[in-house]
This record gives structure tokens, sequence and C-alpha cells, in this order.
């Protein structure tokens, strides 16, 4: 499967191989990736146990996909509350695993380049801020945003002016500040936040049709929802029901 994978991705991508969890927590000592994919089931290791390692120990928040056999809906879950980013179910689709890796290191690239780009938070003249004191006032930012985000999913009249004001700036700045952040627009920023709990609650079975998963996110038309949907992760909504 390893050998499979890799051989999906490295027309593209370099791409390091471990056996196990514990293997790989020694790769990622000695430099940074752009993407973990992760079997559950490992020897010594396992890709829970990895996973928990990464986002409670270490605090390493690199994109992480588990790919399994396991769609048990537990197992699932456990792997969103953990930290998750994403999850297919063996067997797989090439075009469907390609569309989802492709999304989650582009959308990670985009976040990048707005990270690395100048972005200072408002100061009294005169004041140079450290570099730490910019991340974290970034990070304190994007958090607040997500959590105003999550509790307005289901809201299908929610708008741009609207997040402005919970996030107590102009809209003009709203605006610059997530596209300098998080290298999204607004409305791509919030389709993002959409399809991501859209995923969530299929693979959990929260809803049982479409239209129901597509009102929980705040989209009125199934249609539209199931295009996008398969747009982002290269399998329609259908699919996981």
């Amino acid at each position: 499967m390893r050998d499979y994978i890799g051989s999906l991705l490295e027309e593209e991508y370099q791409v390091i191989y471990a056996a196990n969890g514990q293997e790989a927590l020694s790769i990622l000592e000695n430099g940074a990736v752009d993407l973990i994919i992760s079997d559950i089931g490992m020897p010594i290791m396992d890709g829970f146990e990895l996973l928990r390692v990464l986002r409670q120990e270490k605090e390493n928040f690199t994109p992480f996909l588990f790919l399994t056999a396991q769609a048990i809906k537990t197992t699932i879950q456990q792997a969103f509350l953990m930290g998750v980013d994403g999850y297919i179910t063996k067997p797989f689709e090439s075009d469907e695993f390609l569309t989802r890796t492709n999304g989650i290191l582009n959308n990670n690239r985009r976040r990048r380049e707005a990270f690395e780009q100048k972005a200072q938070p408002s100061l009294e003249a005169g004041q140079i801020p450290s570099l730490e004191e910019s991340v974290s006032f970034r990070s304190k930012w994007l958090k607040e945003l997500e959590n105003i985000v999550n509790a307005e999913i289901s809201n299908p009249n929610i708008r741009v002016p609207d997040l402005a004001y919970q996030m107590t700036v102009s809209e003009r700045t709203f605006r610059n500040r997530i596209r300098e952040y998080t290298g999204f627009s607004p409305h791509e920023y919030m389709m993002e936040a959409r399809m991501n709990r859209a995923l969530q609650l299929l693979v959990t079975g929260t809803y049982l049709t479409i239209a129901e998963v597509a009102h929980a996110v705040g989209l009125e038309y199934s249609s539209y929802f199931s295009k996008n949907f398969k747009e982002r992760f290269g399998k329609s909504p259908s699919e996981y029901l």
C-alpha cells in the first residue's frame, strides 16, 4: 500500500516512507514535511498514537490524512476529535486520493505563503513588534475567527460585514486580514470551513440525507453543495451515505 501511494504522489512530490508511527516521529525530528498520510493499524505505534503525540505532546499541526479500512463511526469521530485533517476509506479511487491530497497541500501552501508575508498588528506609533508578537497576534485572531465561523456555520445568511462586526474590525480590514493571514478570500475561507464540517458530518453519519448536511453547513441548495463538495474532496457526498 505504501508503494502504491508513493507511485501516485512521486511524479509531483518528494515522498518519505515510514513503516510505523515511531519511525515517522524519528523522521519528523530531522525536518518538517507538508503532509502526513498514515494508516491507523500499524505495529509498534499506530496512527492514533502518532496523531496524539504530534498534536498533544509536540504541538505539531502538520496536515494529517488517515487512510484506513476501519470505516467505523466511533473511529472516525475519534480521529476528528484528535485533529485529523482528512479521512479516506480503503478501497479508494486514485482520482479521489489525489484530489484530497492536492487539496490539503494547496491549502497548506496558501496559508504558509500568507504566513510568510509581512503582517503586523495595530500598534502605537513608534512600536516595532517582534516576530513572536506578530505570530501570536495572528494565531489568536485566526482562532477567534474560527470559533465565530464554527458557531455560524449553519447560518446561510452570514455575510462578511457580520463576521467583521463580530471580529470588531472594519469590513475592509477584515477582508485584507483574512487574505493576508490565510491566502483565502472571505468567501473561500467560509466555503472551506463549510466543506470541512460537511465532511465530518458525512463520515460520522450525523445526518441521513444530502439536503440535511447541506442545510447544516449553511448551504440552501443540495446541488450547489454537492458540486462544491466533489470539487473539494474528489468524491460526491452521496458516496458517504
